[in-house]
């Protein structure tokens, strides 16, 4: 059995930040911020976006391009971190705003940071695999501007809004094999991203809405050592289990972590430019949605993937590691 990709679409808020303008906001020295992130604009939603609202605009996108109705689908998957409530989740609320109890597929939320796609991914196919569902909707929307503030100038600089979602389906003809898969963890970096207020550890805790204790806290140079001491075995291990060496899989897509994660990736492994997918530039860290808008680049640009292997690449808070193989035919 292989996996068709029927639709993969992206909105983004027509606000388009520039890094020059964020400088200014953090009192920094002009080209600082862009110099540091890599990053050279990034988008970000109006104060007033709520996930649930971004999510239908880009699943009403993914449906109307693969010709589907909502009631074509068998299960929907919202993964990403942001939300707008605590309960419910995000689908069942994105779902409300596309249809009504006339359709009634299941709805389900992934939340492993910027590993959340990946995983939901990987979820899909092995129900698609088992024959539970036939086609399934995976969308993925990140607000990260509400938690950044200037005082954290390489966090402020560095994330992006974003939204993706994409429509795959069971087929016996066409599309992709998933032919490697694997997930790690490492929990000496539980809490080296993280946001502290929010959950049950600090309920009853009154802050005010600006309280940076609701901005996303990094230790960047500790999750930067735990990510390289253990990056080079995850990476031997790809290799060995999919015979295959990095420089040799014709695509590569990666978590948009960092300028520095980037170049030292490229560096690291002697890879070829043009086969590494880079969004980092143009919008920024997008958390969960970083790894499929490389996606949407790699498969909307024009790209011939005709019998090409993908491996995608990626890290998350906790610290987690993952990659998958998609292999093209």
């Amino acid at each position: 059995m292989k996996i068709n990709i029927l639709s993969i679409e992206k909105h983004l808020s027509e606000n388009k930040i520039s890094s020059e303008t964020l400088d200014i906001l953090a009192n920094g020295t002009k080209g600082r911020i862009e110099k540091n992130t890599g990053v050279k604009f990034r988008h970000r939603f109006s104060e007033s976006a709520t996930v649930a609202e971004i999510g239908s605009i880009v699943l009403k996108k993914a449906l109307a391009k693969a010709n589907l109705h909502p009631s074509d689908i068998d299960l929907l998957i919202f993964a990403g971190a942001s939300y707008d409530y605590p309960v419910p989740h995000n689908s069942v609320i994105i779902k409300s705003k596309i249809t009504d109890d006339s359709v009634n597929f299941a709805c389900m939320d992934i939340d492993t940071t910027c590993l959340s796609f990946l995983n939901a991914l990987d979820v899909a196919h092995l129900y698609l695999q088992a024959g539970r569902y036939k086609r399934i909707a995976i969308v993925s929307v990140e607000i990260s501007s509400k938690t950044l503030k200037p005082h954290d100038e390489k966090v402020f600089g560095l994330f992006g809004d974003a939204s993706v979602a994409m429509i795959i389906e069971a087929s016996n003809t066409k599309g992709y094999s998933c032919s490697y898969v694997d997930f790690e963890n490492y929990p000496s970096g539980a809490l080296l991203a993280h946001i502290p207020i929010g959950g049950l550890v600090n309920q009853g805790i009154y802050a005010s809405p600006s309280d940076i204790g609701y901005c996303f806290k990094m230790d960047g140079k500790k999750l930067i050592r735990l990510t390289l001491e253990h990056l080079d075995p995850f990476v031997d291990k790809i290799e060995q289990q999919t015979k295959t060496k990095l420089i040799d899989f014709d695509f590569i897509l990666t978590h948009q972590t960092s300028k520095f994660g980037n170049e030292y990736f490229l560096k690291t492994f002697n890879l070829n430019k043009e086969k590494v997918i880079e969004t980092l530039s143009v919008y920024g860290n997008c958390i969960s949605v970083s790894i499929p808008l490389g996606l949407e680049k790699l498969l909307e640009n024009n790209t011939n993937i005709t019998n090409k292997k993908v491996l995608i690449l990626g890290t998350a808070a906790g610290l987690s590691l993952g990659a998958m193989v998609l292999e093209f035919e």
